[in-house]
């Protein structure tokens, strides 16, 4: 398998406010634009919706029987085509994709990409909708490759399953491109030991690994395979060898009891919207050990793949999930919604399979889980994601924990709560915002307990905003006296709460949301949710200081 990046300065036009299926390729291309990027985070485009056409050319050096074009994320959704021929559609924004692009003769070749940030949704609600309170960013999120076979197969990827940890046993499953013989025959090295050889039918070996060592956030060690297949090529794969589990009302990872802490993230910037650089992600993971946390939520949707990378080498425990946000009944009964959904869990899974630092997958956030719709969704998503990766918990973000009805197929039950900021009642609103939080916490434990008495909980959001450089004596609301007093108010409440294992703030940076119009816009100063502990530059608020010091605290009494 050989692969040539096409990351880089591709020619660019923009249609605006033409939605992709009413877009025609332009005659001139006169702009320019950066890939990976959102183009509607630089000044020429900002915050302009339409259909932006990408064209670049590429050259191979000899013929493929198949090319593949690979993408690490775009939004909202995608025409593809090269030299003229139609390869592939995808509104999974997100999503890493795989497009099969056909045989490619040696030569130069045009590819070209009508990339639609509008919120065109068809014959069934988009999966990305315009009430979500997030900015749907346009472009490509991540890097964009292409991958070439020679022959009639390939190896293409070696997904790497802990069988058990205590031993270093490991199952590896082989997949393929192309015409795949009955019985394989493999060369496999762990890390720089020597390789072995290996006859097997089907595509799963089992083996130990030598001289393992545990993957944890105290340890995150990482090992690589090398498989490589006569006449397919090598695939080389990182992976590290750990054991997530639900027991009873706890969390165990390698056995000893996890609690986890940490934060919701959004990938967001006040420079490159929503496609970060691996420095800014480093610098957001390094900020959040920092402050002593060893969890993140990856909110709301699928996480980047250079981000899991990170994540597995700093010891970051990752929560990845399906893009989705307070959809609705209606949303959830419609076939074309349900179908993208299990799409997008399945290609989830599968591309960050060997990521050990991910150890939940989760599925749309906020939605009617108290429905015989969100039922039915929330059952077929469970299933999906066990049917592909048994070793993982599975979990959603539960808006609705008194009526809840999905929280029965899960392994992990996650509840949002903003008890003072959002208030409940008319009673509640005329209480001070810190004053409700305990009794809104025994309610929610309460039920739940009644409904799931064997099941681990823990709080997947609960936070307020704050804006940065906003001061006040009375701490008035918005401003970051009011956020730090809340969020003292939150982990105290939440870590003296021994019947919950978990605590992931709302949120980490601020994010851009509803620009001039939008659900709860008035709600949204700044066209930002303004909920971070950061702001959308990485500055520091106070209750940065507030959360370290607290964390250190529980971090030390868990030793």
């Amino acid at each position: 398998m050989k692969w040539l990046d096409l990351n880089g300065i591709w020619s660019f036009a923009f249609q605006e406010k033409t939605a992709i299926g009413e877009a025609a390729e332009p005659a001139v291309f006169p702009d320019w634009m950066c890939v990976p990027g959102a183009f509607d985070a630089l000044p020429a485009w900002y915050c302009r919706r339409g259909t932006a056409w990408y064209r670049r050319e590429f050259e191979i050096a000899e013929d493929c029987t198949l090319a593949v074009l690979c993408l690490e994320g775009m939004g909202l959704r995608g025409r593809f085509f090269v030299d003229g021929r139609e390869i592939g559609f995808s509104e999974l924004a997100y999503s890493s994709l795989e497009i099969p692009a056909g045989p490619l003769k040696a030569g130069r070749h045009v590819l070209l990409a009508a990339v639609d940030n509008t919120f065109e949704g068809g014959h069934h609600p988009g999966l990305f909708q315009a009430f979500y309170d997030f900015y749907a960013f346009g472009g490509f999120y991540g890097g964009v490759k292409l991958k070439m076979m020679q022959g009639t197969f390939a190896l293409d990827r070696v997904l790497v399953r802990t069988l058990d940890h205590r031993t270093g046993r490991v199952r590896l499953s082989l997949e393929f491109l192309g015409d795949v013989p009955e019985k394989v025959s493999a060369g496999i090295a762990f890390d720089h030991a020597p390789g072995k050889f290996y006859t097997f039918s089907g595509r799963d070996v089992e083996l130990d690994v030598p001289d393992f060592r545990l993957w944890s956030p105290e340890d995150p060690a990482l090992h690589t395979v090398t498989v490589s297949v006569e006449g397919a090529g090598s695939v080389t794969e990182p992976f590290g060898i750990r054991e997530i589990k639900a027991c009873g009302t706890k969390l165990f990872l390698n056995g000893k009891e996890l609690y986890l802490r940490g934060f919701n993230r959004h990938e967001s910037s006040g420079i490159s919207g929503g496609s970060s650089s691996e420095s800014l992600m480093l610098r957001d993971l390094q900020n959040l050990k920092r402050l002593h946390c060893n969890f993140v939520r990856g909110a709301h949707y699928t996480q980047n793949p250079r981000f899991l990378d990170l994540c597995d080498r700093m010891g970051i425990l990752v929560w990845d999930e399906t893009l989705g946000w307070n959809n609705t009944a209606a949303d959830l009964a419609d076939p074309g919604f349900r179908a993208m959904q299990v799409e997008q869990m399945e290609l989830m899974i599968r591309h960050a399979f060997n990521h050990p630092s991910i150890i939940i997958w989760g599925f749309l956030n906020e939605f009617a889980c108290d429905t015989p719709e969100g039922e039915a969704m929330g059952k077929l998503l469970c299933d999906t994601a066990r049917a592909w990766d048994s070793g993982r918990l599975v979990t959603f973000a539960c808006s609705r924990p008194l009526t809840d009805v999905v929280n029965q197929y899960t392994d992990l039950v996650a509840y949002n709560t903003y008890p003072g900021w959002i208030p409940a009642n008319e009673a509640e609103m005329q209480m001070e915002p810190t004053e409700s939080m305990a009794a809104n916490q025994k309610t929610i434990l309460q039920s739940l307990r009644s409904r799931y008495p064997e099941k681990p909980i823990m709080v997947s959001e609960m936070g307020t905003c704050g804006i940065y450089g906003q001061h006040d004596e009375a701490n008035a609301q918005w401003t970051e006296e009011f956020q730090a007093e809340y969020l003292e108010s939150v982990i105290r409440t939440v870590f003296g709460e021994p019947d919950l294992c978990g605590l992931a703030i709302w949120q980490f940076c601020d994010a851009k949301s509803f620009l001039r119009k939008g659900s709860n816009i008035r709600c949204k100063p700044l066209a930002q949710n303004l909920a971070g502990v950061f702001d959308i530059y990485r500055r520091p608020k106070l209750s940065c200081r507030i959360v370290e010091t607290l964390f250190a605290e529980h971090e030390r009494s868990k030793k």
